[in-house]
């Protein structure tokens, strides 16, 4: 089930890598979450990007996403069997819950920022690395804590692509019709 893969990430253990680990991981609760979208889309809605303020909302439905494969898939967590458990985990294991909503989040971001017309390209290229480092730990740090088994986050990540795939088609379409009636 990928325990080498979480012997390399866990290799060397330190109390700071585990402070960084958990910090990535927190953002990615839910409550943390909820917040981090809701703040998002009430500033996109005062300064009057409606479109944008939907689509960054639509990633609440990513977590219902999560759930419901969790229940279907029913797959346990890694014990201490396998892996170093930095962090007590409860439900089920496929997919990574954080990673879905940070590809789904932070992939949002990444489109709203490549289609946007204001943005400079350098602030766009920053700001989409930065996003996409996000993901990246986001992945890193569920590994790294025994969280989650490797073939959890790939399948985190994929159904989030997949997430950001038809809400930012809906988005992108939305908005090019409203290019084409101006």
């Amino acid at each position: 089930m990928g325990s080498s893969r979480f012997s390399e990430l866990q290799e060397d253990p330190s109390a700071l890598l585990d402070i960084l680990m958990k910090g990535f991981s927190w953002l990615g609760t839910v409550y943390v979450a909820a917040i981090m979208v809701i703040v998002l889309s009430v500033i996109f809605f005062v300064f009057r990007y409606i479109k944008e303020a939907i689509f960054v909302l639509s990633c609440l439905l990513s977590g219902g996403v999560s759930y419901v494969l969790k229940m279907l898939i029913d797959r346990p967590r890694p014990t201490t069997d396998f892996v170093r458990i930095v962090e007590e985990t409860h439900y089920q294991s496929f997919p990574s819950g954080h990673v879905l909503f940070y590809t789904a989040f932070f992939g949002t971001l990444i489109v709203i920022v490549i289609s946007s017309g204001i943005l400079k390209l350098s602030w766009k290229i920053m700001i989409s690395t930065i996003c996409a480092a996000m993901i990246i730990l986001g992945a890193v740090s569920r590994i790294y804590l025994g969280a989650h088994w490797f073939t959890d986050v790939v399948g985190g990540f994929i159904v989030g692509v997949l997430f950001v795939m038809f809400t930012g088609s809906i988005y992108l379409r939305s908005k090019r019709k409203s290019i084409h009636i101006q």
